[in-house]
C-alpha cells in the first residue's frame, strides 16, 4: 500500500490542470483500515465497500459502517 500512497499524489500533479496545481500537494496520502463494523459476508464483498468509502470521502460525507449494515439489515426484511 506504501508505493499507492506515495504515487498518487504525484499523478494528481502531474495531471491537473495548470490552474490546479495549488490544490494539490506531494504530501504521501494516508488511510484508515476499518475492521470493526464493516459490513461483509463474503471475501469478495470489500470491494463494493471500498468505492463507497472513497465516493464518501470524496463527497465529504460521513462513513459509519453501522449505516450501511442497517441498509443492508432493511434491504433483506
Amino acid at each position: 500500500m506504501e508505493p499507492f500512497l506515495q504515487m498518487v499524489p504525484y499523478l494528481l500533479v502531474e495531471c491537473a490542470a495548470t490552474g490546479n496545481l495549488v490544490k494539490y500537494g506531494l504530501e504521501p496520502y494516508t488511510y484508515e483500515r476499518p475492521l470493526k463494523g464493516v459490513p461483509t459476508t463474503n471475501n469478495g464483498d470489500c470491494g463494493v465497500n471500498a468505492v463507497k468509502y472513497i465516493e464518501c470521502h470524496a463527497l465529504g460525507v460521513s462513513f459509519d459502517p453501522k449505516d450501511f449494515a442497517r441498509c443492508s439489515e432493511e434491504n433483506e426484511g
